[in-house]
């Protein structure tokens, strides 16, 4: 049975066991972390007041003689492996690795179990031979959590957590997995082993950790991309000639825009419009967006006029009003060219003419939707519209959830079946399309999307890995993000002027949305903000060196923490504004003081 003899200072800050519920990163808490004294049943009862002052004498004195103070201890006491670890360190200390080593070595090959001896040996494999895989067959596998490593174990000294855990830092910084290695930072912030400044050093290092696997990602994200094009099918048709309309109404089309400084179309015009017979008005309407097809060289060989080349940009708001499922196919076919004609059009308002117009459609064309989604050669962004349609329609309307998840299980079917069809394999079509599948919690589309990834048809760089979606679908941080379908005379006043649209129409719903997304990104980066509050006194203090040779973990001593007062004590406390309460008894902030809303001074 592995034991450990407790090498850190008799004299403990702190006393009995680390409450496991308030550390974020421990994975696995079936045990107790102590900051007692920790000695095996046959430990020498008189090594244990020796045991503090060989560590200070280590850290402050190494010398030859020390050595051979601690050689004859280590030939006295041959079972006590803690012993051969301080004849380590102390060499260590005076710069004589070779030997260190060979103490290492030593005493591994004696106590193969030896906590201590197994951090040490891995760190100079990962530091000094950078092998991953030599420290997972040393472990029998990742360094996970110590309690997998010792099962017959209930309680461990914070030491050992700490230590292992700093190795494990090391170890998933090495397998570029900065998330892991972020979960040990903080089981060493939580524990308090570690002082400010070795933690500061720490998270700096995972810092450009994350800054190298986020460029990576995205590299590995371009240079896998495969997406579709599509090309402009309409070359060979190209006139110069405007369409010849039923009614000349349409004509309004052409002769207004949508802002204010744009001759905006009049409420009264619109209006007539919408009352002209539905037959000839939706063919007229089919006409003036397939307009911007075969006159698509005679406007783009003009400078942008946004008062008379708004045209296309009506008819879409008029269909979607009118539900034009007759006007489906032109739609389709604008959407069927390549990315200079939408950008000549739309530019980076696509989802906003085209997702709702799709949605009002909905569920009675899904399957026409399903075979655009089908067809060859169709650009990514033009097929993810009618993804995002029925994404927000379900958002909007739960009831056709059922709708929706038959509707993208049969895309994702079709995509995965024809994934080696260079006309079809999109990995940034599926990873859009799984995001959406992902806001609508979808999760009996898992076995497909787990397929779609591990076969490497997802673009990871848009959406995150499978992990992420799967986390996301099944725990979602917040809620999604619902886009509001508007009546068409509330559209027309969005357009005629978006700020002040939004300003007399807020939206409760979506402000949440965005402020629950920006409360997670400022709590993500807030986490670490103790590291720095003290960072321009801090700045001339040299950072202290978590090890002190280039792969030998030592024993820290505990940072230094203040006794907590009594509830009736009198204290003064700072808080994050810069709020100085004085005098004040404790009791009246100790719950602002174990929230972090304020500090003790």
């Amino acid at each position: 049975m592995a034991f450990f003899d407790n090498t850190a200072p008799s004299v403990n800050p702190k006393g009995g066991p680390v409450d496991l519920s308030t550390i974020a990163g421990l994975q696995h808490a079936q045990y107790t972390v102590t900051w007692e004294p920790m000695y095996a049943p046959d430990f020498p009862f008189e090594l244990r007041e020796r045991i503090p002052l060989l560590y200070e004498a280590i850290q402050h004195r190494p010398n030859h003689q020390l050595v051979e103070q601690i050689r004859q201890l280590v030939r006295q006491y041959p079972d006590i492996p803690s012993l051969k670890n301080y004849l380590m360190l102390a060499y260590a200390k005076m710069g004589n690795t070779k030997k260190a080593s060979e103490v290492l070595e030593q005493t591994l090959q004696q106590h193969p179990r030896y906590l201590l001896g197994l951090v040490n040996k891995a760190n100079e494999l990962l530091i000094v031979k950078k092998d991953t895989a030599a420290v997972e067959e040393l472990f029998g596998g990742s360094p996970t959590d110590i309690s997998l490593l010792y099962p017959e174990r209930t309680e461990f000294h914070a030491s050992e957590v700490a230590n292992f855990d700093n190795l494990a830092f090391l170890y998933y910084i090495a397998k570029r997995n900065p998330a892991e290695a972020e979960n040990r930072l903080r089981t060493l912030r939580d524990i308090g082993y570690h002082s400010v400044d070795q933690l500061r050093a720490m998270k700096d290092r995972l810092d450009r950790a994350w800054l190298l696997f986020n460029i990576a990602k995205m590299q590995a994200g371009a240079a896998n991309s495969v997406t579709v094009e599509g090309y402009f099918r309409a070359q060979d048709q190209q006139t110069t000639e405007p369409p010849a309309f039923e009614h000349p109404e349409i004509d309004w089309l052409y002769q207004h825009g949508l802002g204010k400084d744009d001759n905006p179309l009049p409420a009264d015009k619109r209006d007539v419009l919408l009352a002209l017979p539905r037959p000839s008005l939706t063919r007229d309407l089919s006409k003036v967006l397939l307009d911007t097809v075969y006159r698509y060289d005679y406007f783009a060989n003009q400078d942008w006029d946004a008062t008379h080349q708004s045209f296309a940009s009506h008819a879409l708001l008029l269909t979607a009003e009118l539900r034009a499922y007759e006007c489906l196919e032109a739609v389709l076919e604008t959407l069927r060219q390549d990315n200079e004609f939408r950008e000549l059009w739309w530019g980076d308002f696509l989802t906003d003419y085209y997702e709702p117009y799709f949605r009002q459609l909905l569920p009675a064309q899904a399957d026409a939707l399903k075979a655009f989604m089908q067809e060859p050669n169709g650009n990514t962004y033009s097929k993810t519209l009618a993804s995002e349609a029925v994404d927000q329609a379900v958002l909007a309307d739960p009831t056709l959830k059922t709708v929706a998840q038959n509707w993208y299980a049969d895309v994702l079917t079709f995509l995965l079946a024809h994934a080696d069809d260079e006309t079809l394999l999109d990995t940034d079509l599926l990873a859009f399309i799984i995001g959406d599948i992902v806001d609508l919690q979808l999760t009996d589309l898992l076995p497909q999307i787990r397929d779609a990834f591990g076969r490497g048809l997802v673009n990871e760089s848009i959406g995150g890995d499978l992990a992420y979606a799967e986390e996301k679908m099944q725990n979602p941080a917040f809620a999604p993000n619902r886009r509001p379908l508007l009546p068409i005379a509330e559209a027309y006043d969005y357009w005629l002027d978006p700020a002040a649209y939004r300003k007399a129409h807020p939206e409760p719903e979506r402000e949440k949305f965005r402020d629950d997304f920006f409360d997670e990104l400022e709590a993500k980066q807030s986490e670490w903000d103790f590291l720095y509050e003290n960072d321009e006194v801090e700045k001339t203090i040299p950072a202290k060196s978590i090890k002190s040779s280039p792969f030998y973990i030592e024993d820290q001593k505990p940072r230094q923490v203040a006794p907590v007062p009594n509830r009736n004590d009198k204290v003064s406390v700072k808080y994050t504004n810069g709020t100085v309460l004085r005098d004040v008894k404790f009791k009246k902030v100790e719950a602002d003081v174990k929230a972090g809303k304020c500090v003790l001074v």
